[in-house]
Order: C-alpha cells, then sequence, then structure tokens
C-alpha cells in the first residue's frame, strides 16, 4: 500500500463571495459564504468516501484541506483522480487545486512538499480549449444553523417574518439589511468591516511534528470558530456584528462602526492569550500575532470596492511590520491602537459629559495637518518647527475652566509624542493616533437628524 498526502485549495474565494450588488448585500453575502463553506466539505466527504483507507483529515478551514490516506494504487492514478475532480469547475468562479505527494511518514516533509506541489499545480492550471461560460451556482437558503458562520443579525420586521410564513419554512431567516443594521450603531450611522490574519502562518506551521501541526491547526480552529462567536456573544454585540466568514486563520465582519472599533482589539487581545497558551505547550514557538484591516463606510458602499479596501488596509499592516491595525489607511501598533480608543473616550467624554464644546474635537482632527507640516519640515531640512509645536500645544487654550486641566493633560502627551517622534526615540507613540482618535469621536458624537 502506497501513502499519500494530499492539499486542496479552493481558489476564487473573494471574488465570489463579493460579487454582489450593493442592495440586498447581507443576504447575498451569506449565501455565497455558506455555499463556499459547503463546496469545501463536499469535496472533503468525496475524498473520504473514494480514499477509505487509512483516512485522515488532517486540516479544513477557509477554503482548504489537508488529508493522507493509504491507497494500493500509484501516484499518477491518484494525481489523475484529482485532475479530473477539478475540471468538474473549469467553468465556475471556484476551482480547486489539489496538490498530490507521497507521504513516508515524515510529516514536515510531506507538508513542505505538498504546500511546494500547490504552487506548480496552480501555474499549470489547465486552460478551457472552448469559449468560457460562467455557470451560476444554485445558492443554498439561510436556515438556522449553529456556529460562527451562521451569526449574523436577523431581520424581525414583519417583511422578514411575512418572507418566512409566505415559504413555510419556519427554519429559515433573513439576514439584516445592512442599511438597517447601520442604524444600530452609536453616533454616525455607519459599519466598519474588519478583517483579520494571523501573521507568518507558513513559519508558525513549518517543520513542525505532526502532533504539533495538529494542536495548532485544532487551537486556531477553535478561536476563529468557537471563541470567537463566545467574544461577540459575552461583549453583546450579537446583535450588531455580521460574520461574513470566519474560520482557519483569519475572518471577515461587518458591524456597526463603534461596536467593531471596540472589537478588533478585544479580539487581538483573546488571541495573545491562545498565543501564550501555546508557545508554553509548543516548543521553540515564536509569539504567533494578528494583523487587521478596519474601514469605516456608508451602508450604500459598493461591496466590492469594500473588500478590496479593506484587503489593501490588511496588507499595509503586514508591510509595516505585522502585528499592527490599519485604520483610516494608518498601520498603527496594537498598543498604539490602544491608546487610540482611549483618547478617543476622552475626547467623548470631555464633549458629551463635562459640557466641552465639539471644535475641541474637530480642531484635534485638524492638527493632523499641522502634524503632517511639521514631519515634511524635519524630512526635508532635519529641523523641527518648534513654534508649530507649541502652537498646537496652546491650540485649545479656549476651553471651560474645569476641563483645563485634562485638555492640557491631553496636549502635553500630544507635545511629547511629536519631540520624541523628531528624536526617533524608542518606542515613541505615534502622533497621528491624536488625530486618528478624535475622527472615532467625531463619529461617536455625530447627531443623527429626526428624520432618520
Amino acid at each position: 500500500m502506497n501513502k499519500y498526502f494530499v492539499k486542496c485549495d479552493l481558489s476564487g474565494i473573494q471574488d465570489f463571495i463579493f460579487d454582489v450588488k450593493t442592495e440586498g448585500a447581507a443576504k447575498e453575502l451569506k449565501r455565497r459564504s455558506l455555499y463556499v463553506s459547503h463546496l469545501t466539505k463536499q469535496l472533503l466527504e468525496e475524498d473520504h468516501n473514494h480514499f477509505v483507507n487509512n483516512f485522515k483529515t488532517i486540516y479544513e478551514g477557509g477554503g482548504n484541506y489537508y488529508i493522507s490516506f493509504t491507497s494500493d494504487e500509484d501516484i499518477a492514478k491518484i494525481r489523475e483522480y484529482f485532475i479530473n475532480k477539478s475540471r468538474r469547475f473549469l467553468q465556475d468562479d471556484l476551482f480547486p487545486h489539489f496538490a498530490v505527494v507521497s507521504y513516508n511518514d515524515d510529516f514536515s516533509k510531506a507538508m513542505q512538499e505538498v504546500n511546494q506541489e500547490t504552487i506548480r499545480v496552480k501555474q499549470q492550471r489547465e486552460i478551457l480549449l472552448e469559449p468560457y461560460i460562467s455557470r451560476d451556482v444554485q445558492l443554498p437558503e439561510i436556515k438556522k444553523g449553529e456556529g460562527i458562520n451562521f451569526h449574523f443579525p436577523k431581520d424581525e420586521s414583519e417583511d422578514g417574518k411575512l418572507e418566512n410564513k409566505d415559504k413555510n419554512k419556519k427554519d429559515k431567516v433573513k439576514p439584516l439589511d445592512f442599511d438597517k443594521l447601520a442604524f444600530r450603531a452609536e453616533g454616525d450611522k455607519k459599519l466598519a468591516a474588519l478583517k483579520i490574519d494571523v501573521d507568518h502562518l507558513g513559519m508558525v506551521f513549518r517543520d513542525r511534528l505532526e502532533s504539533e501541526y495538529d494542536l495548532l491547526s485544532h487551537k486556531l480552529k477553535v478561536f476563529f470558530d468557537k471563541e470567537l462567536l463566545e467574544l461577540i456573544h459575552k461583549n453583546e454585540y450579537s446583535n450588531q456584528v455580521y460574520v461574513v466568514f470566519a474560520g482557519g486563520d483569519d475572518c471577515f465582519l461587518i458591524g456597526c462602526w463603534h461596536t467593531m472599533v471596540e472589537l478588533a482589539l478585544k479580539i487581538r487581545d483573546e488571541f495573545q492569550t491562545l498565543s501564550k497558551d501555546l508557545k508554553a505547550k509548543i516548543k521553540d514557538l515564536h509569539d504567533i500575532t494578528l494583523s487587521a484591516g478596519l474601514i469605516i463606510f456608508h451602508p450604500s458602499y459598493p461591496v466590492r470596492q469594500l473588500a478590496d479596501e479593506v484587503d489593501s488596509f490588511l496588507n499595509k499592516a503586514k508591510q509595516a511590520g505585522r502585528n499592527r491595525i490599519t485604520i483610516f489607511g494608518q498601520p498603527l501598533r496594537w498598543d498604539e491602537y490602544r491608546t487610540v480608543l482611549e483618547i478617543k473616550d476622552q475626547l467623548f467624554n470631555l464633549v458629551e459629559k463635562k459640557g466641552e464644546s465639539k471644535s475641541l474635537i474637530h480642531k484635534v482632527r485638524s492638527s493632523e495637518i499641522g502634524y503632517l507640516s511639521i514631519q515634511r519640515k524635519i524630512r526635508d531640512k532635519g529641523l523641527l518647527d518648534m513654534p508649530k509645536v507649541w502652537k498646537l500645544k496652546y491650540y485649545l487654550h479656549n476651553v471651560k475652566k474645569e476641563n483645563k486641566e485634562a485638555v492640557k493633560k491631553l496636549f502635553d502627551e500630544y507635545t511629547k509624542s511629536l519631540i520624541h517622534d523628531f528624536m526617533n526615540k524608542d518606542n515613541a507613540i505615534n502622533p497621528l493616533i491624536y488625530p486618528i482618535a478624535a475622527r472615532l469621536a467625531e463619529l461617536q458624537t455625530q447627531k443623527r437628524s429626526k428624520d432618520e
């Protein structure tokens, strides 16, 4: 009997899921996401039924899976089976690539070889010798289910109830449209999209024993499948967060903007606990970190463009050094992002609870222009324009007497961060966190008109 190691890599997932119209996007995104999950499981089940000898699912998630099995057929026959299987999808938007290698019980070697084989297989994808005609797939109806990918705010309006009644299917559910979800946001009626991805995943799994791989993949799967959902419920975000997809090593969430900016940090903190736990159990494992992209948008924003932009923000966070989050186009370390949220709360409290003018927030936000002017002078002439620094400090002198101490402390720290940034001090806080925090506070204090 011969032993084989196989990887399935489903291509075209992002284009397939997000190629939808903005109107009614909540329902269509979920149908497409569930279809991808269903297709992956279907492909895996087919393999299980075909190769029954010593069949093992090593990993499944995020449109990928790894399996091993034994067969009396040679590798050419095994590859022929998977080539024929792929051909069924030549005219589909989703296409499974299968890589097959021999497995001699050296798990680390087999993993390395199958990943290299996957690259080769993708480069040699078969081309149709006939006109391409895209086939519409039969998308599933959205029904009640368990797990992270069945989590989304439900439409419990009369329209939603009537639709379910007319179709006589009590288990059928309707996602709340994004424009209605936006009305649950605090302040400005906007949404936010958050994409989170594990950094250096290949390095995390590289040269691991099978037992270590099993532990790592299991823990990551549990985190993105179960613990993320528990985190949403625990913080009472259930009716404000829509899960586009989650599993494997990443997630894509849409929700009320004020909820998403908080949830991003909570996910990272929870994941940091997991990383410490894994380091204690697996030898020579470095810190496992997360990078994220977060964009705030109006619910009428095109879905395809939304997906591309949040992807570019995630990539920007990784290019800046990983273990970061990009918001408003600025990659920040997670500790800087935590400070952003703290400053945002300070500004919000000064305006909403202590009666300070909203011009306070506006002036902090517009100070970004002054900061960038200072940065240009540093870059071009190597000079720190001290008058402009002090002008920023005293920019907000006209505040209520009882608030002066709080405002002075805020801007002393802002000025200090500018000077430290100029001096290239280690661990200097990025001064842009102040205008970023102000932009968030501005959204939070936005008053809705009476007709909304």
